[in-house]
């Protein structure tokens, strides 16, 4: 696939900012886990949500989409600018109520041993699975890090490949969070005060070179 292996390969997940408290002092969890935050602000498609919890994952650790905590490889998705303008019936939210959940693939498989990831958008009949870092450079590293996705005629599969998926079965410790990235100062300044609250490391970054927000 086109594009270079970056170096380090960051994963991306956005998570509503009420979230973050419970997050940073527990990790991350899929819906149905015993360990799951009861008052989990949901950001993205319930339906499609829903769907993945009877989507089969055709390799090891097998089970079903639902079962795991899917990461993008690069940040403004599909997901996010629908959040942005509402459209798809998801509920509309400021991006200042959106932070993402930084860690890096290295950090993630040291400490999560069943995982698994995609070459595009997990529920689609054209996406590959994999379970073996050898065939990361079968993912677009180009198209995941485009500002623009849309499909065209020249590339009527770009959407697909932009959200190609790292997925990680049952939940991810808060140690694997590297950095919080923010949408603007004043968000900034809130994850400051949670992170301080916490007595945590963690850095914050504020929306960097104008890449990680519409």
């Amino acid at each position: 696939m086109p594009g270079t292996l970056p170096n380090p390969i960051w994963l991306y997940r956005i998570v509503h900012v009420d979230n973050l408290e419970y997050i940073l002092t527990n990790g991350l969890f899929t819906k149905n886990h015993k360990n799951a935050d009861p008052d989990y602000i949901n950001i993205g498609d319930s339906g499609l949500i829903f769907q993945r919890n009877d989507f089969n994952v055709p390799i090891d650790p097998n089970g079903t989409l639902g079962d795991y905590i899917p990461f993008y490889f690069g940040p403004l998705s599909p997901m996010l600018l629908n959040i942005k303008t509402g459209h798809r019936g998801i509920t509309q939210r400021s991006q200042a109520d959106i932070v993402y959940v930084c860690c890096t693939l290295q950090d993630v498989i040291r400490h999560c041993k069943k995982w698994c990831f995609t070459d595009g958008h997990a529920k689609n009949n054209f996406t590959e699975f994999y379970n073996s870092i050898d065939d990361l450079d079968k993912i677009d590293w180009d198209v995941v890090a485009k500002r623009y996705w849309n499909n065209t005629e020249e590339d009527f599969d770009m959407m697909r490949r932009k959200q190609a998926e790292f997925l990680v079965k049952g939940n991810v410790a808060a140690k694997c969070i590297d950095r919080i990235v923010v949408y603007n100062t004043e968000s900034g300044n809130l994850v400051e005060k949670i992170i301080s609250r916490l007595k945590g490391k963690i850095t914050v970054h504020v929306n960097p070179n104008g890449k990680f927000y519409y």
